[in-house]
């Protein structure tokens, strides 16, 4: 399966996932689409199962008729295999098509009420384990799925059609079971998954790991190893960091987890299950780790957790002698479990194992008895390996800075303790910054090699941790600290003259153009102040309280009143994502919405922006002439989180004869020239009236989005080509008195600086 076909299903799923969204919230309507994805799963393989068993007497499954004698004999005996193997059993009436088939059928005569039906069948896949190996595995699986909830409509008619939709909508999809290369439902499982938590906030945490720190935390714990007896996760969530480490080994023997929340834990068993882990090879159980462990006795030759932060937990006096803690004389703060956990898992590290965990950058240098315990693992053990600062706001729900440590109870380096401080290398997306491919290979390289690298890595000896008071805190061993360069004092002193005479002759245009509209002039450099008067201006000439005259004394005509879709040529924009650019190299840059919300002037010149490239490895040849921005093009970014941006622009002023195209989340709006002059459209896109159109028409919930079509409503009036002129003049003027202004300041604070070295 191609990339494409696999994004295509992706999307398929997403797609269903939404036919429940407006029921209820992202983390009740996750539990029922996963719920049913898995349901699906269990039925085509018991279906494809059965099918080979029933090969050399050329029936299929679905066609035994469940009611005659020679139909019993064969279900019981398939049964007793399929419990054997598979670990449960579904009749052919119990399979999810012939459900489907049922709660869409049009057929007179036939009911299509399935809720009944499909709640037995449910609870029957959990009947058939009982007794058997696979019990535990399949108890109360699917109890977060509540058919009758009212969330899924108010009467049970209204519950049974949008089920009924879900279910023929999934039944569509082939999820191409039979090909056991591939695993493309198990990564499409993870795709909903991921996006779940994306919409989640601080709930995420409680079941996701974003799937590039699981990459990292994987590869550095299977590091030279190319098969694993068995890996444990104590806060395993969903399972999705127990798979990842799969992903880089040849072979897992057994999987081990452990996860408090209930709903939690019956979603990593069925990604298991989901994932083709045969129900013997895993053991995840539900419990509190630290108060009540369930695998006390094991030992792992692969340990990975991204365990709540800073989490609560007892401190019970009676841990003093559990053999997890004894050894360390003091227990983790009450208040903050971080080191209980990391307690926890060396005590299940095996003597050839790895285990790597993410944490908080408190546990670096916070003191009593973290630092007593941080003391003992690093002088009395030497267990520590390394330790990896991250970049912030890397996960869901939280944005603080976050660190890996990874330990050995047998270190091939005993002698030092690699730091990578990895915090710069990163790129940001919508929400959160993520780490690219480079930024993952270069921290998996730099550890396996233990290479130092000037500002980024070093080797630190047991020594220098010492005479730190094992105070693991990076700027106390990797310095990062930028000194100024030198400066040249008269360069800065001729910039600043030049700054000053231009600033001269703005002050004259400003002082003339105040002067026809009888208004006052700005006098000062008061930034907050300047930036105000620019928007009294604005308010005063498009409410036309102030307007301009002709060259002979003359009032010009009156304002045209027209709408946007009057001026405005729609061209198509593509919707690549920060993945898909860089700021090295390329042919075409980018304009990415989240550009245009955070850094671009209105008024953008390409010669004065930072814009990203296309990656060059992207074919760009569908791309026809008319994509390409032109000097004049109003960007438009069509979705924001807050009213206050959404519907921000900017006009292209000067392109430099790059090739420039507009990206995701943007609307490429081509203004007829005959109609406006250049520079007027990015003021008056600015202006009250029509940013209250736009926050009028704006729709959504979590994001908000506005359409070209809406953009065409908009209501406007435009003068007068030559009273357009005189208004970009005058307000660019301001523009620049301003940006000038930000210039002088910075002039004289490199002097300062200099003056300073």
């Amino acid at each position: 399966m191609s990339d494409d076909q696999k994004k295509q299903l992706e999307q398929q799923l997403w797609n269903i996932a939404n036919t429940l969204r407006g029921k209820m919230n992202a983390d009740e309507f996750r539990d029922y689409i996963l719920g049913f994805i898995f349901y699906k799963y269990l039925s085509e393989k018991m279906n494809i199962y059965a099918n080979n068993i029933l090969k050399p007497d050329g029936i299929l499954f679905a066609d035994i008729k469940e009611n005659t004698e020679n139909g019993k004999e064969y279900i019981e005996a398939i049964k007793e295999e399929a419990v054997e193997k598979l670990g449960y059993f579904l009749k052919p009436s119990e399979l999810f098509s012939q459900v489907a088939k049922r709660g869409n059928s049009d057929v007179e005569g036939i009911s299509n009420f399935i809720l009944e039906d499909l709640q037995k069948i449910l609870t029957n896949i959990q009947l058939t384990t009982m007794g058997t190996e696979s019990e535990e595995d399949f108890d109360n699986l699917f109890e977060d799925m509540d058919l009758n909830s009212t969330k899924l409509g108010k009467s049970p008619e209204a519950r049974n059609e949008i089920i009924a939709k879900v279910l023929s909508h999934l039944d569509k999809i082939d999820f191409k079971l039979e090909n056991t290369e591939i695993d493309v439902l198990g990564d499409a499982y993870e795709y909903l998954i991921g996006q779940f938590a994306s919409g989640a906030g601080k709930k995420a945490g409680e079941f996701y790991t974003p799937q590039e720190v699981s990459t990292v935390l994987a590869k550095l714990v299977t590091t030279g190893k190319t098969k694993l007896k068995s890996v444990y996760d104590p806060t395993c969530g969903s399972g999705s960091l127990l798979l990842r480490v799969a992903k880089e080994v040849e072979s897992v023997t057994n999987f081990y987890g452990q996860e408090l929340n209930r709903t939690t834990y019956n979603l990593a068993r069925m990604n298991m299950i989901l994932h083709d882990i045969h129900y013997r090879k895993f053991d995840i159980k539900q419990e509190d780790t630290l108060e009540h462990p369930q695998h006390i006795d094991e030992r792992f030759e692969a340990i990975v957790a991204n365990p709540p932060f800073s989490a609560d937990w007892s401190a019970n006096p009676l841990f003093t002698s559990d053999d997890r803690f004894s050894q360390y004389g003091r227990l983790a703060p009450k208040s903050k479990a971080d080191y209980a956990f990391v307690q926890h898992m060396i005590h299940h590290l095996a003597e050839n194992g790895t285990m790597a965990i993410v944490l908080p950058h408190g546990v670096l240098y916070r003191g009593n008895a973290e630092l007593s315990i941080r003391q003992y693992l690093i002088e009395d053990r030497n267990y520590l390996d390394a330790v990896i600062s991250l970049p912030a706001n890397l996960f869901y729900g939280t944005a603080i800075p976050t660190c890996i440590l990874i330990f050995k109870k047998c270190r091939e380096n005993p002698d030092t303790i690699l730091f990578i401080d990895a915090s710069d290398d990163y790129d940001k997306a919508v929400k959160q910054n993520i780490l690219r491919d480079k930024d993952i290979e270069k921290i998996i390289s730099t550890y396996q090699n233990r290479t130092e690298i000037k500002k980024y890595s070093r080797n630190i000896s047991l020594k220098e941790i010492s005479e730190n008071q094992f105070n693991l805190n990076f700027p106390r061993y990797i310095d990062k600290f930028k000194r100024n360069a030198n400066i040249d004092l008269s360069y800065i002193s001729s910039f600043l003259s030049q700054i000053n005479n231009q600033s001269i002759e703005i002050e004259k245009q400003i002082d003339i153009f105040c002067d026809e509209l009888n208004i006052p002039t700005p006098i000062g450099n008061n930034m907050e102040l300047l930036s105000l008067f620019r928007e009294g201006v604005m308010q005063k000439i498009f409410n036309k309280s102030i307007g301009f005259k002709k060259h002979n004394g003359d009032k010009f005509q009156n304002w045209k009143k027209t709408c946007l879709g009057d001026i405005f040529n729609y061209h198509s924009t593509n919707s690549f994502s920060r993945e898909k650019l860089n700021y090295e190299n390329g042919d075409v840059k980018n304009i990415h919405y989240g550009d245009i919300h955070t850094k671009f002037h209105s008024h953008f010149d390409i010669d004065k922006e930072n814009v990203p490239f296309v990656n060059p490895i992207i074919n760009l040849d569908k791309i026809s002439e008319e994509k390409y921005c032109k000097v004049g093009d109003i960007i438009i970014a069509d979705a924001s989180e807050d009213y206050a941006d959404i519907g921000k622009c900017i006009e292209i002023i000067n392109i430099d004869n790059q090739k420039v195209i507009a990206g995701l989340h943007t609307i490429l709006a081509r203004p007829d020239k005959t109609q406006v002059e250049l520079g007027f459209l990015g003021f008056l896109m600015k202006s009250d009236k029509v940013k209250y159109q736009i926050m009028r028409f704006a729709q959504g919930t979590k994001v908000l989005g506005i359409s070209s079509k809406r953009i065409s409503e908009i209501e406007v009036e435009l003068p007068s080509n030559e009273e357009q002129k005189k208004i970009v003049s005058f307000l660019t003027a301001i523009d620049n008195k301003i940006n000038f202004n930000n210039s002088h300041i910075e002039a004289i604070e490199e002097y300062r600086k200099s003056l300073i070295i």
